[in-house]
Protein backbone atom coordinates (compact mmCIF):
# COMPACT_ATOMS: atom_id res chain seq x y z
CA UNK A 1 0.00 0.00 0.00
CA UNK A 2 2.82 2.29 1.20
CA UNK A 3 5.14 1.47 -2.01
CA UNK A 4 1.59 1.74 -4.40
CA UNK A 5 1.46 5.96 -2.62
CA UNK A 6 5.08 6.32 -3.39
CA UNK A 7 4.49 4.75 -7.56
CA UNK A 8 1.26 7.36 -7.78
CA UNK A 9 2.94 10.19 -5.68
CA UNK A 10 6.15 9.99 -8.52
CA UNK A 11 3.90 9.74 -11.37
CA UNK A 12 1.85 12.82 -10.57
CA UNK A 13 5.02 15.16 -9.91
CA UNK A 14 5.86 14.53 -13.45
CA UNK A 15 5.59 16.24 -16.28
CA UNK A 16 3.64 15.57 -19.39
CA UNK A 17 6.67 13.59 -21.59
CA UNK A 18 7.99 12.09 -17.57
CA UNK A 19 4.57 10.44 -17.20
CA UNK A 20 4.45 8.90 -20.62
CA UNK A 21 7.85 8.01 -19.77
CA UNK A 22 7.42 6.49 -16.36
CA UNK A 23 4.27 3.99 -17.95
CA UNK A 24 6.45 3.22 -21.02
CA UNK A 25 8.79 1.55 -18.89
CA UNK A 26 6.56 0.76 -15.66
CA UNK A 27 6.75 -3.41 -15.45
CA UNK A 28 5.54 -4.63 -11.90
CA UNK A 29 2.32 -6.91 -11.26
CA UNK A 30 -0.65 -4.97 -10.50
CA UNK A 31 -2.73 -5.00 -7.36
CA UNK A 32 -6.03 -3.63 -7.43
CA UNK A 33 -5.25 -0.48 -6.59
CA UNK A 34 -2.79 0.54 -8.96
CA UNK A 35 -4.82 -1.00 -11.63
CA UNK A 36 -7.62 1.56 -10.87
CA UNK A 37 -4.74 4.21 -10.97
CA UNK A 38 -3.71 2.87 -14.29
CA UNK A 39 -7.89 2.64 -15.11
CA UNK A 40 -8.18 6.04 -14.04
CA UNK A 41 -5.32 7.76 -16.60
CA UNK A 42 -6.85 5.01 -19.89
CA UNK A 43 -10.22 7.37 -19.03
CA UNK A 44 -8.84 10.59 -18.59
CA UNK A 45 -10.70 12.30 -21.90
CA UNK A 46 -8.71 15.03 -21.52
CA UNK A 47 -5.54 12.90 -20.70
CA UNK A 48 -2.39 12.72 -23.43
CA UNK A 49 -3.51 9.75 -26.10
CA UNK A 50 -0.05 8.28 -25.83
CA UNK A 51 -0.19 8.01 -21.84
CA UNK A 52 -3.89 6.50 -21.83
CA UNK A 53 -2.64 4.16 -24.37
CA UNK A 54 0.36 3.32 -22.27
CA UNK A 55 -1.89 2.75 -19.16
CA UNK A 56 -4.10 0.31 -21.31
CA UNK A 57 -0.82 -1.61 -22.51
CA UNK A 58 0.16 -2.13 -18.64
CA UNK A 59 -4.11 -3.10 -17.56
CA UNK A 60 -3.20 -6.03 -19.91
CA UNK A 61 0.18 -7.36 -19.39
CA UNK A 62 0.98 -6.79 -15.60
CA UNK A 63 -2.91 -8.26 -14.60
CA UNK A 64 -2.55 -9.16 -11.34
CA UNK A 65 -4.50 -11.71 -9.12
CA UNK A 66 -8.05 -9.51 -8.92
CA UNK A 67 -11.31 -9.59 -10.44
CA UNK A 68 -10.61 -7.30 -13.60
CA UNK A 69 -14.27 -6.82 -14.45
CA UNK A 70 -14.40 -2.82 -13.20
CA UNK A 71 -11.70 -2.68 -15.75
CA UNK A 72 -13.40 -4.72 -19.06
CA UNK A 73 -16.36 -2.16 -18.34
CA UNK A 74 -14.26 0.93 -18.95
CA UNK A 75 -12.32 -0.39 -22.57
CA UNK A 76 -16.01 -1.31 -23.67
CA UNK A 77 -16.96 2.19 -22.94
CA UNK A 78 -14.17 3.80 -24.64
CA UNK A 79 -14.14 1.38 -27.46
CA UNK A 80 -18.50 1.86 -28.20
CA UNK A 81 -16.89 6.11 -27.89
CA UNK A 82 -14.84 5.31 -30.83
CA UNK A 83 -16.26 8.64 -32.61
CA UNK A 84 -14.21 10.72 -30.22
CA UNK A 85 -11.79 8.35 -29.45
CA UNK A 86 -8.38 8.16 -30.63
CA UNK A 87 -7.89 4.63 -32.74
CA UNK A 88 -4.77 3.77 -31.67
CA UNK A 89 -6.21 4.13 -27.96
CA UNK A 90 -9.21 1.66 -29.23
CA UNK A 91 -7.07 -0.86 -30.54
CA UNK A 92 -5.17 -1.39 -27.88
CA UNK A 93 -8.17 -1.26 -25.54
CA UNK A 94 -9.36 -4.35 -27.61
CA UNK A 95 -5.91 -5.89 -27.46
CA UNK A 96 -5.86 -5.73 -23.72
CA UNK A 97 -9.63 -6.93 -23.28
CA UNK A 98 -8.19 -10.43 -25.22
CA UNK A 99 -5.66 -10.58 -22.21
CA UNK A 100 -8.11 -10.48 -19.34
CA UNK A 101 -10.51 -13.14 -18.24
CA UNK A 102 -12.51 -13.98 -20.60
CA UNK A 103 -15.90 -14.46 -20.72
CA UNK A 104 -18.65 -15.30 -23.63
CA UNK A 105 -19.85 -11.28 -23.15
CA UNK A 106 -16.64 -10.70 -24.42
CA UNK A 107 -16.25 -12.48 -27.27
CA UNK A 108 -20.01 -11.31 -28.11
CA UNK A 109 -18.91 -8.29 -28.24
CA UNK A 110 -15.63 -8.92 -30.28
CA UNK A 111 -17.57 -10.95 -32.66
CA UNK A 112 -20.15 -7.82 -33.11
CA UNK A 113 -17.34 -5.79 -33.64
CA UNK A 114 -16.08 -7.43 -36.80
CA UNK A 115 -19.61 -8.45 -38.21
CA UNK A 116 -20.52 -4.58 -37.91
CA UNK A 117 -19.12 -1.50 -40.01
CA UNK A 118 -16.40 -0.87 -37.91
CA UNK A 119 -12.79 0.32 -38.93
CA UNK A 120 -10.98 -2.69 -40.51
CA UNK A 121 -8.26 -1.76 -37.90
CA UNK A 122 -10.89 -2.42 -34.92
CA UNK A 123 -11.76 -5.68 -36.47
CA UNK A 124 -8.86 -6.96 -36.98
CA UNK A 125 -8.38 -6.41 -33.20
CA UNK A 126 -11.34 -8.19 -32.33
CA UNK A 127 -10.49 -10.56 -35.03
CA UNK A 128 -7.01 -11.43 -32.82
CA UNK A 129 -9.02 -11.39 -29.23
CA UNK A 130 -11.39 -14.49 -30.48
CA UNK A 131 -7.75 -16.01 -31.51
CA UNK A 132 -6.22 -15.87 -28.22
CA UNK A 133 -9.29 -17.27 -26.86
CA UNK A 134 -10.29 -20.07 -29.17
CA UNK A 135 -9.59 -22.73 -26.15
CA UNK A 136 -12.89 -20.97 -25.29
CA UNK A 137 -15.58 -22.56 -25.93
CA UNK A 138 -17.58 -19.54 -27.34
CA UNK A 139 -14.97 -18.20 -29.42
CA UNK A 140 -14.81 -21.70 -30.96
CA UNK A 141 -18.63 -21.10 -31.89
CA UNK A 142 -17.71 -17.19 -32.73
CA UNK A 143 -14.64 -18.31 -35.67
CA UNK A 144 -17.25 -21.08 -36.70
CA UNK A 145 -19.71 -18.29 -37.20
CA UNK A 146 -17.21 -16.61 -39.26
CA UNK A 147 -16.33 -19.32 -41.94
CA UNK A 148 -18.24 -17.68 -44.42
CA UNK A 149 -17.09 -14.20 -43.71
CA UNK A 150 -15.76 -12.12 -46.55
CA UNK A 151 -13.15 -10.67 -44.69
CA UNK A 152 -12.42 -13.15 -42.00
CA UNK A 153 -13.96 -16.81 -43.03
CA UNK A 154 -10.17 -18.21 -44.51
CA UNK A 155 -8.57 -16.66 -41.30
CA UNK A 156 -11.00 -17.92 -38.78
CA UNK A 157 -10.62 -21.46 -40.83
CA UNK A 158 -6.91 -21.50 -40.09
CA UNK A 159 -7.60 -20.75 -36.34
CA UNK A 160 -10.38 -24.08 -36.67
CA UNK A 161 -7.35 -26.08 -37.88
Amino acid sequence: MADNQKIIQEYNSLNEEGKFNFLRNFTQPLDRELAKFMLAIATDINGDDDARIEAVKILGLYRGDYDDEFIKKELIIIINNDDFEDDSLIVNCINTLALLSMTDEIIEFALNIIQSDSYILFKGAAFSLLSHNKQHPKAIEALKSLLNDKDYGKSAKRELE
